[in-house]
């Protein structure tokens, strides 16, 4: 689990704008697992044009799990990649936490139907009892403590069921998080492989969070590494010369749990 430190380590590599490369749980969690994990910096332009979007059976499932026009609250809500299909797709009532100036003014400008808030995992500065669902995605490892899920439990309103994804999971086999939430946590994964041209690949990776904390000479090598795996075929990484594209291999692993 994580120490009180990651908004700080994870607003050194969002502020970053000098680089051009481009959330019932219910607390949902989604994260994409890049497969194999390569990964370098990026700012928050960066980070919203290259990370990737969310298969639409994953967004579609959520929609079962959660009631229409509920109170929602996106959880580290990045540049709102996720509060997007919130909003949009879902038609939520979307409040956007992120603590990160630079990702909000992304956010404001790319879903302006969302209420922002800057506030933390520890203090969303929201009202008791408030919220149908909390959605978490792809941010979960920067706060994966028992003082996130205590003001999640604050929040959420009585009997709201919650949902949970990530691969940081150990907070929820402590005797305090059993006493908050029904576990172990449930589990559904979506097939989600992307097709990339070579030029955004390296845009992607570039989004990595902690790639951003990376010193550059690490940042140089990954690079040529990541590089002599496009250009060997026998890696598995073929560009289909037809399409120009390569396929990106991506899963998207969906927890949740209940309130009790």
């Amino acid at each position: 689990m994580t120490s009180q430190q990651p908004h700080l380590v994870a607003s050194s590599g969002f502020q970053n704008e000098s680089n051009n490369y481009g959330k019932p749980f219910i607390h949902v969690c989604i994260t994409q697992s890049l497969i194999p994990s390569m990964l370098l910096p990026y700012s928050s332009h960066g980070k919203a044009i290259s990370r990737p979007r969310y298969p639409t059976e994953a967004i579609d499932f959520i929609r079962t799990l959660i009631p229409a026009n509920a109170k929602v609250v996106d959880l580290g809500a990045g540049t709102g990649i996720m509060t997007k299909f919130l909003v949009e797709d879902c038609h939520f009532q979307v409040t956007a936490v992120e603590p990160v100036a630079g990702m909000r003014a992304q956010l404001q400008q790319n879903v302006p139907g969302a209420t922002l808030v800057d506030g933390t995992s520890w203090d969303t500065t929201l009202p008791s009892a408030s919220y149908d669902a909390v959605m978490i995605a792809q941010a979960f490892h920067w706060f994966d403590d028992l003082k996130t899920l205590q003001e999640l439990h604050r929040i959420l309103k009585p009997g709201a069921p919650q949902y949970r994804k990530g691969y940081w999971k150990e907070v929820w086999g402590t005797t305090e998080a059993r006493g908050l939430f029904d576990t172990p946590l449930q589990h559904r994964r979506f097939d989600y492989d992307m097709p990339f041209v070579r030029d955004r690949i390296f845009p992607r990776i570039l989004s990595k969070s902690y790639i951003a904390i990376l010193p550059k000479e690490e940042q140089r090598t990954l690079e040529k590494n990541v590089n002599a795996v496009l250009d060997d075929p026998s890696l598995g990484f073929a560009m289909d010369f037809k399409s120009g594209l390569f396929i990106y291999p991506h899963d998207t692993d969906l927890y949740w749990c209940s309130k009790k």
